[in-house]
């Protein structure tokens, strides 16, 4: 949970602490490496004299305070009924909302103290995170402010003018994308329109709602709206910004005898726009023109322009690059081809010709989505809105990529593991790849995963297993297979592949002198415990799988899927179980990866332990087999369920040491 506060005395030192790590940002703030304490003291600690507020947020799990943000007017005279905010949080608390936070309770704030708007002169064209961050909150773009900002290693960026406004209305909608607004009967007049009882608003969004009262006078709620939400006293009305998610409440409107079940979602994902905002043209065109690796420009920052960064790494695997053999997007979403054709498009064809990529990791990256524009009416009890892309949506895109995606395969003879997890494919897709991959008789690939796609359900149908059973049948090199089969012939035929093909690797893995395996020892698998920690950084699994490895480092093991949303959902977060079940199932899997030719501790369904060194192991439709060696012994451990899986203190240390917070969200205070 968390706290915002106004800033007291002994907080200044902890505030100019945070300032001094959001100067070392080359686009967060108009600072540069010169700055001086007082000059920091000057803006960002409260001032009664010049009415500028400080205030600073604390959060559970954290010591001291970990953001702040300052409100002050932005002019004198008759332009001080504007404010203007200026926000930051310290970098190891950054990645989780709190920026957010803080700048919903600035708005909230500002309207309380009489301000008409919020203006934040200077938005860094390059600090994608900032910009969408003010988006999400209400603030919207006046102007573009051409190479108004010197960035340190880009050189002259375009910056934004940013303004909120605190006088906006409007009646008998709510202004937020994908929002129902349903009343309880009860609270209507016995001539209007039947509706529900559900009120769904979404963190973020505004709302402006009057309920049909029966009576008059003054009107209590009971118990306390959401924080951000407040109820007129003599109209009714409710309005304001909710800042965090809640559970389904309902509230009590006392002299009314009026009642409101009130829900409020975490706000959903648009990070698909956020990447083709956060594309620099300029830097982008110079990028598509380079036709030799060595002339390629330097890498731009992953975490605040990754729209920038993946043209880069796109470019790398078009151009070949020898020193690229991991590509990884998961959970990074790519734009629809139709927006941004120089991400997907264009990295489906470099896998057609590229000969140095081994590993494709594409889980959860927006892969074919069908973005299309979704506009509902209002009728008397339900009001929505989506606002259209600015480009129209053309039906046949998903399916173009998922041809020329399956053209690359038949092509490529590099790729050993490629990750299509929680996606958009659909069956048909899923079967040209497959049919793709059978008839390369080159392909090389050991690890294939199709799992979890969206709205597919939890089988693609019986035309897609019969191909991805063909597939098995003349490939001898893919081990790992993440694909659920419903048909009991082609799940069998799968099963007998994915075991002959993992006799055959363990085979290519016997000494050279060809001394023969010993006999397996088959035992009940019941769960894992992981010894030695990776040989790689923690940074891929931090940046892709944070919300996990907080719950990793407190309990030193994975959650279940149930786990996992108790836990976001007591820190003031959501996760839905289609989100939440694949991450699971990644992190689980890049672990044991990681932890191949390491000491492991495998547990059977009787906690008899056996340490070994983990030479293998596999899972299809839910079956598990695990190979561990024990000095001369193998033992093959077996499980119908996903076993759980538990790690060691080194590896927590690990995890910490190797920590790299995301950077945060801090905003840009004009005219220091």
């Amino acid at each position: 949970m968390s706290h915002i506060r106004p800033a007291e005395e002994e907080d200044f030192f902890g505030i100019i602490e945070i300032a001094r790590q959001v100067v070392e940002e080359p686009d967060a703030f108009l600072f540069d490496e010169h700055c001086t304490t007082e000059e920091l003291e000057a803006f960002w600690l409260p001032d009664p004299a010049m009415r500028a507020e400080t205030f600073v947020l604390e959060a559970s799990g954290f010591a001291g305070i970990i953001g702040a943000y300052v409100l002050y007017p932005a002019a004198h005279g008759r332009g001080a009924h504007m404010a203007h905010g200026s926000y930051m949080v310290a970098k190891h608390a950054r990645g989780r909302g709190f920026g957010r936070a803080l700048c919903l309770h600035s708005v909230a704030m500002a309207r309380q103290q009489g301000y008409t708007g919020i203006l934040i002169n200077m938005v860094v064209a390059t600090n994608s995170s900032a910009r969408g961050m003010c988006a999400a909150c209400g603030f919207q773009t006046l102007c573009t402010i051409p190479r108004a900002f010197q960035h340190p290693e880009l050189g002259l960026v375009d910056a934004f003018s940013m303004f909120y406004d605190l006088q906006q209305t409007v009646p008998n909608k709510v202004q937020a994308a994908g929002t129902r607004l349903l009343v309880d009967p009860k609270s209507r007049p016995a001539d209007s329109a039947p509706a529900a009882d559900v009120l769904t608003l979404q963190v973020g969004n505004q709302a402006h709602f009057r309920p049909r009262l029966q009576t008059a006078g003054t009107l209590e709620v009971h118990p306390a709206l959401p924080q951000g939400l407040a109820l007129h006293p003599e109209t009714g009305v409710i309005t304001g910004t909710p800042v965090l998610a809640v559970e389904d409440t309902t509230y009590c409107i006392k002299a009314t005898v009026a009642e409101i079940l009130l829900k409020v979602d975490a706000q959903e994902d648009s990070q698909c726009e956020d990447v083709s905002m956060s594309i620099n043209e300029d830097f982008a065109t110079r990028v598509d023109c380079v036709r030799e690796i060595e002339d390629m420009l330097p890498e731009p920052c992953k975490t605040r322009a990754y729209g920038d960064w993946m043209i880069w790494m796109v470019h790398r695997a078009w151009l070949d690059d020898p020193s690229l053999t991991d590509l990884n997007f998961g959970n990074m979403h790519m734009p629809p081809p139709h927006i941004e054709r120089r991400i997907a498009p264009k990295l489906m064809e470099a896998m057609a010709r590229n000969t140095h990529l081994e590993k494709l990791t594409l889980s959860n990256s927006n892969l074919l989505k069908e973005s299309r524009p979704e506009i509902r009416t209002a009728d008397s009890g339900t009001l929505s809105l989506t606002e259209p892309r600015p480009v129209p949506f053309r039906k046949d895109a998903g399916k173009a990529s998922g041809v020329q995606l399956a053209n690359a395969l038949r092509a490529n003879s590099s790729l050993k593991t490629l990750n299509l997890e929680s996606n958009w494919l659909d069956s048909n897709a899923v079967r040209e790849l497959a049919l793709a991959i059978k008839d390369n008789l080159s392909s090389k690939i050991e690890c294939l995963r199709f799992s979890h796609q969206k709205q597919m359900g939890q089988f693609f149908g019986r035309p897609t297993e019969e191909a991805v059973g063909q597939m098995m049948q003349s490939n001898d090199t893919i081990v790992k297979l993440g694909f659920e089969c419903d048909d009991a012939h082609w799940r069998n035929e799968i099963d007998r592949a994915l075991l002959r093909n993992n006799d055959s690797w363990r085979r290519r893995q016997a000494p050279p002198d060809g001394e023969a395996l010993p006999t397996a020892e088959e035992r009940s698998l019941g769960r894992i415990h992981l010894v030695h920690p990776p040989d790689a950084s923690a940074s891929e699994v931090l940046n892709s799988y944070g919300t996990l490895c907080d719950y990793l480092d407190h309990n030193k093991k994975l959650p279940t899927t149930s786990q996992l949303q108790n836990s976001t959902r007591n820190s003031g977060q959501q996760i839905t179980y289609a989100k939440a079940a694949p991450m699971i199932k990644e992190l689980r899997s890049w672990m044991l990866d990681h932890s191949l030719n390491k000491l492991v501790e495998v547990l059977d369904t009787f906690e008899t332990p056996t340490c070994g060194i983990l030479r293998q192991w596999s899972s299809c439709n839910d079956h598990w087999i695990v190979e561990v060696w024990v000095e001369d012994r193998r033992c093959t451990f077996r499980s119908s369920r996903e076993p759980p899986t538990s790690v060691s203190d080194d590896w927590v240390k690990w995890l910490r040491a190797n920590s790299n917070p995301h950077i945060g969200l801090p905003e840009t205070r004009a005219g220091a």
